[in-house]
């Protein structure tokens, strides 16, 4: 393919020629430049792999890093040696040099998929099956609050996205993200995005600000991208006063989720942690859980209802119900994770909504 088939802005597209075939192939999800010819890549399901390609001199990667840090706006220099952007397709650039990498330039590019994964994709990749798709169809028709808990390059926001395409089509929505990827096919859709000030003369506006001025907004769902640190007080807030809502964020499982939001309180403020489980336990609806095993496979492994507080031990604890998960029952001969996804419990909110209007519920639930 050639460079004119970049969708990328044209003169960042030239800076990165030596690479345009792997931004054109669909089928790549991640480049890491490491170096003027150490080029590595990821696709969807497979293994990292070095590819042959590259720049013939040192000088030439980092004349391109600095032509995408004029397309940004954005300083490249020895004061300001690292630059984290999103290009204009949505893709994100992270970009480290001298003195913090000596060998010329670390670029590394995730890009932005062009077509948009739905929920018959996760099942064809085999992230979940129907019975788990239809959990999670429900408790978006319900409004429940939703917690998307995985590791980094796990799909958290692909499925945040689908989880989004299940809204009600006359419910307002609010998205705020660092970074706009979320994209919402829905006609009251106002997609809200953060500023850092990397400037003096720059003003920041942090995903916290653009939480509280949701709140105005009057939606119905607020949905924030991925919940990192103080946004957490406004969107338990917001949460625990009738707005549905989901948001995303790294952790290992559906408690440690939990666990997660809990620390981000304890960095803000001065709090005991029984109030702050008080607060998540009534906010929060339920967790799923997204992971990457070590072949790479991707799949829903658990989604958990948050029942409360149990209050047996001095410190109370989360009280959880699994209703969905994946179980491991094997490996292969050529070491590939094989296992099932299974139903485990009925949610405990199932005997207050039996007989809302409009509200489908699974058979499976009903047995």
């Amino acid at each position: 393919m050639g460079r004119g088939e970049i969708t990328i802005d044209d003169q960042i597209g030239i800076a990165l020629d030596p690479v345009s075939d792997l931004i054109n192939d669909e089928s790549v999800t991640d480049i890491f430049i490491y170096g003027k010819d150490k080029v590595f890549v990821k696709k969807q399901g497979k293994k990292l792999k070095r590819v042959n390609r590259g720049w013939q001199k040192k000088i030439d990667l980092l004349v391109a890093c600095n032509t995408i840090a004029q397309r940004m706006k954005r300083k490249l220099n020895e004061n300001f040696p690292i630059l984290d952007a999103r290009l204009n397709d949505g893709s994100r650039v992270n970009i480290i040099i001298d003195p913090l990498y000596e060998d010329g330039a670390c670029l590394s590019l995730r890009k932005f998929p062009r077509n948009r994964f739905g929920s018959d994709d996760l099942i064809k990749f085999g992230t979940i099956d129907k019975s788990g798709i239809t959990i999670l169809k429900t408790l978006v028709k319900l409004g429940k609050k939703i917690i998307i808990s995985g590791g980094t390059g796990t799909g958290k926001t692909t499925l945040l996205n689908i989880l989004c395409s299940f809204i009600n089509e006359q419910d307002i929505v609010v998205t705020i993200e660092d970074s706009k990827e979320l994209r919402l096919l829905h006609e009251f859709w106002a997609p809200l995005e953060a500023r850092k000030a990397f400037y003096k003369e720059e003003t920041e506006v942090s995903l916290r600000d653009l939480v509280k001025n949701a709140l105005r907004m009057n939606p119905r769902w607020i949905i924030l991208g991925e919940v990192r640190s103080g946004e957490v007080f406004d969107l338990m807030r917001a949460f625990n006063s009738g707005h549905s809502g989901m948001s995303s964020l790294h952790a290992n499982s559906c408690e440690d989720a939990l666990f997660a939001l809990e620390n981000m309180f304890l960095q803000g403020k001065e709090m005991r942690i029984e109030a702050v489980r008080q607060i998540i336990s009534r906010a929060v609806d339920v967790v799923v859980q997204i992971e990457r095993s070590h072949d790479e496979k991707i799949r829903v492994t658990d989604i958990s209802e948050v029942c409360g507080l149990e209050y047996e031990k001095e410190i109370p604890e989360y009280k959880m119900n699994k209703l969905y998960g994946f179980s491991l029952e094997k490996f292969s001969d050529q070491g590939e994770s094989v296992g099932s996804f299974r139903l485990f419990d009925t949610p405990g909110f199932i005997k207050n909504i039996k007989n809302i209007p409009g509200i489908d519920l699974p058979e499976f639930w009903l047995k």
